[in-house]
């Protein structure tokens, strides 16, 4: 089996310490597991921004596509605009590459790790599947009499038939097979 492929943005806070031990992790795995894996690193973060003017450029999409896997630190510094790297960053990878599914899986694997009483690991393991597109993702917002006290901000959800379709769709499958 080939080496998998994992692109590496570390971006900022404490992204670059999650990024780190998720590769602490990923080693510990290959060691005992014979899984193999090559990183690829790119630099976007608040400090790159700050240095060269760039977020991420279109022209990384297309690498992007030849991963196996993007491992993505936080993203979002007080000294750059609020939402401008997030949406260049994570934006732009759930966008261009039409990332449209967040998986976001929930297993017990001890009984003791659980703050209700009696729950047993074969409880509670379930996959919370999320649309990571539209809804709010959208963007579509804005404020009236901005700094009186009378300002109100609206932010509207949008979601269209072919994206709720897919993401139940696949819902259902991922179901079926559990």
């Amino acid at each position: 089996m080939s080496a998998k492929r994992i692109g590496i943005v570390r971006g900022d806070g404490i992204g670059p310490e999650i990024v780190d031990e998720g590769l602490r992790f990923l080693t510990a795995v290959a060691e005992k597991t014979g899984f193999d894996f090559e990183t690829v690193e790119y630099p976007w973060s608040a400090e790159h921004y700050l240095a060269t003017g760039e977020t991420m450029p279109d022209s990384v999409l297309s690498e992007y596509r030849e991963l196996d896997a993007i491992l993505l630190g936080a993203i979002g510094d007080p000294r750059v605009e609020v939402g401008l790297l997030e949406r260049a960053i994570i934006g732009g990878i759930r966008w261009k590459l039409d990332m449209y599914l967040n998986l976001r899986p929930v297993k017990l694997y001890h009984e003791d790790l659980c703050p209700l009483k009696g729950v047993k690991p074969a409880d509670v393991d379930m996959v919370f599947v999320r649309e990571n597109t539209e809804s709010l993702y959208c963007q579509i917002h804005g404020s009236f009499k901005k700094g009186t006290p009378d300002e109100i901000t609206t932010q509207e959800m949008v979601n269209t038939r072919k994206g709720i379709e897919r993401a139940v769709r696949y819902a259902y499958e991922l179901a079926a097979k559990r």
